[in-house]
């Protein structure tokens, strides 16, 4: 059903032609300021949407240079599961962003990088089945089926049998993560998130800072000095402005604390995110859980707390990343300026 739906998608893409009705404004626009209106629309579409329980769709967002002309695509997703997850493709070109095709149907899905191709991965994977088609963008819009895959058959001989992912089968493809649809941060930082998805990661630069230093995030923790804190992965709360005390009390940072948190150490391994100044990672616990906090004092002299959720085998490699050990072996990479905060799975 899954495979007649995403055909019959196709069909009428090329029939109605390669592009929608542009998603900008008339007036020619960057493709940061025209996705950023696409977002806006989205939020305003599903503001008023609330489930049985009052919860809203959620949003979210990736941006990834498709056809590799130097100006990166938007995919946008909502849905309130996995179920009914949609979206859509835009693409930008002479100063207007449109989308491309029709609606896509993303429940159960992930998208991966296609290098040196015109594509995208799209991977849809459920109970067991699964396909990965590369969506192109040339003079019409393009799929190409790369691999069907059945893990159930594959699991009768073989109980360690896993689904086979994109990166499997095309050198270099990796992981794209979705941004939440609140931040700007995933087009703003574009870039750096494409750099460091290729290994090129601002390394931890270390050395002589000429403010703060180790003793101001010190004094800041003993003397109740003021942080501003959000959540950097999502999981946790954004409680913005207030004392670091108070940032330690139960159920400020999250709300699985069962307890005030402790500080149980504080790492200062240098400039994280390689602006200049040094950052300080503390490890906290309510006593039998662990979260981390990322502090930095950026050039608005504000100390920004960065919340992050995992708990377990989590700590910050050589490189200034993330590594976790809790589901298996990932690394992620912390984007973040002042109230925002992205955190980026890593190959």
């Amino acid at each position: 059903m899954k495979r007649a739906l995403f055909a019959l998608f196709l069909c009428l893409s090329l029939i109605f032609g390669l592009f929608a009705a542009p998603a900008s404004a008339e007036e020619p626009q960057s493709w940061i300021e025209a996705y950023e209106e696409i977002l806006n629309t989205w939020r305003a579409q599903l503001s008023g949407e609330v489930d049985d329980f009052g919860y809203g769709p959620t949003l979210e967002y990736l941006i990834y240079d498709v056809d590799k002309d130097g100006s990166p695509e938007l995919v946008v997703k909502a849905g309130t599961c996995e179920a009914d997850y949609h979206g859509a493709l835009y693409t930008f070109r002479d100063g207007h962003a449109f989308q491309v095709g029709e609606e896509l149907g993303l429940g159960h899905s992930s998208f991966y990088t296609d290098p040196g191709e015109n594509g995208i991965i799209l991977m849809v994977g459920h109970m067991g089945y699964a396909w990965a088609e590369r969506l192109s963008i040339t003079d019409g819009f393009a799929s190409e089926t790369l691999y069907e895959d059945n893990l159930n058959a594959r699991l009768e001989s073989d109980p360690d049998a896993a689904y086979v992912y994109p990166g499997d089968v095309i050198p270099g493809s990796v992981y794209l993560t979705f941004c939440r649809g609140d931040l700007t941060i995933g087009l703003t930082h574009y870039g750096e998130i494409m750099r460091s998805l290729a290994g090129e990661y601002p390394a931890i630069t270390t050395g002589l800072y000429p403010e703060p230093d180790a003793a101001f995030y010190e004094d800041l923790m003993a003397n109740n000095g003021e942080v501003y804190a959000v959540t950097a992965d999502g999981f946790t709360n954004s409680p913005g402005k207030l004392g670091f005390r108070e940032l330690l009390r139960q159920n400020v940072a999250a709300n699985w604390m069962q307890g005030d948190l402790v500080i149980l150490s504080a790492a200062m391994p240098g400039d994280i995110n390689n602006d200049g100044r040094l950052d300080c990672v503390l490890a906290a616990s309510d006593g039998t859980n662990e979260m981390r906090i990322v502090l930095s004092k950026q050039d608005d002299g504000v100390v920004y707390a960065y919340l992050l959720n995992y708990t377990d085998g989590y700590e910050l490699d050589e490189d200034g990343n993330f590594l976790s050990t809790l589901f298996g072996v990932y690394r992620f990479h912390l984007v973040f300026e002042k109230e925002q905060a992205f955190l980026l799975t890593l190959p």
